[in-house]
């Protein structure tokens, strides 16, 4: 059990999709965040810690990986 759970958290890690818990706004890393300056294809644990959600201006520590 534990070897299928680190396959499928990999999978959603590689999603590069993370939703914001307070507004649902999705990180997509192919579309990345221009208007915040992230360029397409930065990964989520490359973004700088202080970068906010585009929508709601929470921190990254209120986003969970998504598989959509």
């Amino acid at each position: 059990m534990g070897s299928e759970m680190c396959i499928r958290d990999s999978t959603v890690a590689e999603s590069g999709l993370w939703m914001c818990l307070i507004c649902g706004w999705i990180y997509d890393q192919r579309l990345g965040d221009p208007d915040s300056g992230v360029p397409p294809g930065t990964a989520w644990d490359d973004i700088a810690e202080d970068w906010t959600c585009p929508e709601c201006g929470v921190s990254k520590l209120d986003f969970n990986m998504v598989k959509l």
